[in-house]
């Protein structure tokens, strides 16, 4: 009898580390994004919506575990992401391999079943991230760039999913979840400002020897999707174009704001701030739409 619990608990543990091999948390952010892209585009075949939510979550799984895969060894060396599943070795990379593989595998069928367009550039996504962004980290600040384009892709992929055409809506997606990654980016930079050198790794603009720049740095990314909605005002109707437009000055008022008065640790508040503003914009949108 105790040794079938022991069984039972240590598979269900090692269940457990093979969910944190997917990164969880980024991975929900980024399903919703494809997902509220699919419905952006009149998804209403719940079928294709769960494939979409199922092979997305398949896709950018298989991109976390290849990324820790990447990184055990620096993962190692940081508080922040020591006590990941590889980096503290719960499990073997082999058995990263084979998750993340089954999950990526798993994800092409699921998104092979709506059309090609969505299948390649979910593929794409995920090239980007584990064999240009993940490399990238340890050059410098550029890697952020290539981040944001990996990152940006999700809604699009969801809105390809259902429609697969190139138009107004899925490049005013990418647009703004392109820019909304800039302050995101550099806020995680910021708050990990004495945990990623031990790895070698920097991805502020500027040296550690500035950080007033650094935070002045962030402070105006925080007006990029406020500008990206600006640009695209001229090609959309003017609800649309309100929401965005009023969405996106409230966080760049509010993170301004904050990020000139806060103290250093309580800038990890704004984290959720962020995640807030890409929720309601994408569902903002959608009831526009609808």
């Amino acid at each position: 009898m105790e040794a079938r619990a022991s069984l039972s608990l240590s598979l269900l543990f090692r269940l457990g580390a093979y969910w944190q091999l997917t990164k969880p948390r980024l991975s929900v952010l980024v399903v919703f994004s494809a997902a509220m892209g699919a419905l952006l585009a009149g998804a209403a075949d719940g079928w294709a919506v769960l494939s979409v939510l199922l092979g997305g979550y398949g896709i950018t799984g298989s991109a976390n575990a290849a990324n820790q895969l990447w990184e055990r060894q620096i993962d190692a060396l940081m508080i922040r992401t020591r006590q990941r599943p590889l980096a503290a070795g719960l499990i073997s990379p082999w058995e990263a391999v084979a998750i993340g593989s089954l999950l990526g595998f798993l994800g092409i069928l699921l998104l092979a079943r709506l059309n090609w367009l969505c299948t390649l550039t979910a593929v794409g996504a995920w090239l980007i991230y584990v064999f240009l962004y993940t490399p990238l980290k340890k050059a410098g600040v550029g890697a952020v760039g290539v981040g944001a384009v990996a990152g940006a892709l999700p809604p699009v992929i969801g809105y390809w999913a259902i429609k697969p055409e190139f138009s107004t809506m899925p490049a005013l997606l990418f647009t703004l979840q392109f820019l909304w990654q800039f302050p995101h980016f550099w806020l995680i930079a910021w708050l990990a400002r004495q945990d990623y050198p031990r790895a070698g790794i920097w991805l502020l603009p500027f040296s550690p020897d500035h950080p007033e720049a650094n935070k002045r740095a962030i402070q105006l990314a925080t007006g990029l999707p406020l500008l990206g909605a600006l640009l695209w005002t001229p090609f959309l109707d003017w609800p649309k174009a309100l929401w965005i437009c009023s969405l996106s000055l409230l966080l760049s008022a509010y993170a301004f704001h904050r990020i000139a008065s806060a103290p250093s640790p309580a800038l990890r508040y704004l984290m959720p701030v962020f995640s807030a503003y890409l929720a309601l914009l994408y569902l903002g949108l959608w009831v526009i739409s609808g």
